[in-house]
């Protein structure tokens, strides 16, 4: 029988290549240096990109990532996601932690006008904004079948999402890792949190660097709290409609050019909604109680805030 040519350096370089299809198959990441509705060159740091978090449904989850503006290869790695569940974490970037703001006044029914956020948690740290659970935001799963999340099973993708996106980007494998959220994420964040600790002496390596998780405006238990301080501004006319469904945000995200500057895949989704609470979701996981007390008695780092 013959050999054959090349030897074990050809097998090895094939052994490369199917690793690196394997790879671009399962993550796929562009830089975005512009936006529609931003006037210049962005000056921040934005990658978008989808990870595979499913391979039998094709489910990935879609992301913003934002360096940080002052030491990005020291700063602590935040991953944000927003509440609902379903809510676009588009809810974080341009409403509450990111960097950018839709200019309301300047508003006339044309394309949105994004003007920059001087108070963005970018400053100091660098963002990984997550939307999840699958279909929310520009976050799919392929397929005719309906597509059923829940919190275990959403804690264990956005935990294999983290790991696969710094596979990625290794070199912020030591950077300081922290798990955050608001609202109904802020119930998720601690669990996910602590699947990372069981997760990190598996063998899996390198270790994730993680330091902490934070909680915003957070759903805890069902039976202590109730989180109705907006719809209640709304219904005592303190705050607008605009401001109540954020309504910009779905003009922005389903403009043509947005979509195309972000590299959101074709027919993946219809049409984006902030939140869309008809994402199916079982709350599987009635209280995160007992998660903020295993974390904080194991000496891990929590804020906890309104």
């Amino acid at each position: 029988m013959g050999s054959l040519g090349g030897g074990p350096s050809l097998l090895l370089a094939l052994l490369i290549f199917i690793s690196s299809v394997s790879l671009s198959l399962s993550t796929s990441s562009w830089i975005v240096r512009t936006l529609p509705g931003f006037d210049g060159p962005l000056p921040f740091h934005l990658e978008t990109g989808y990870i595979r978090v499913d391979e039998e449904r094709d489910a990935q989850l879609f992301y913003y990532f934002i360096k940080s503006e002052r030491s990005p290869d020291e700063d602590p790695l935040l991953v944000w996601m927003s509440g609902g569940p379903g809510c676009s974490v588009i809810s974080g970037v341009a409403f509450e932690i990111g960097p950018l703001r839709f200019d309301v006044k300047e508003y006339k029914g044309e394309l949105l006008t994004l003007v920059l956020h001087p108070y963005s948690w970018t400053k100091v740290s660098n963002i990984l904004f997550i939307d999840t659970p699958i279909g929310t935001g520009f976050s799919f799963a392929r397929g005719s079948e309906v597509y059923y999340g829940g919190d275990v099973k959403s804690t264990k993708q956005v935990a294999k999402f983290i790991r696969k996106w710094l596979d990625d980007h290794p070199q912020f494998f030591s950077n300081p890792l922290y798990i955050g959220g608001d609202s109904y994420s802020g119930k998720i964040s601690p669990i996910i949190t602590l699947e990372i600790v069981k997760g990190n002496p598996s063998g899996k390596q390198p270790l994730l660097n993680l330091k902490g998780y934070v909680a915003g405006n957070p759903f805890t238990d069902a039976k202590f709290d109730d989180n109705s301080f907006v719809p209640y501004s709304f219904g005592m006319g303190l705050i607008s409609e605009e401001l109540y469904g954020f309504m910009l945000s779905n003009y922005w995200a389903n403009n043509d050019t947005v979509r195309e500057a972000l590299h959101i895949q074709m027919d993946t989704v219809e049409e984006w909604v902030r939140c869309d609470f008809d994402v199916p979701y079982v709350q599987d996981i009635p209280s995160s109680i007992p998660y903020h007390h295993i974390l904080t008695t194991g000496g891990f780092r929590a804020l906890v805030y309104r």
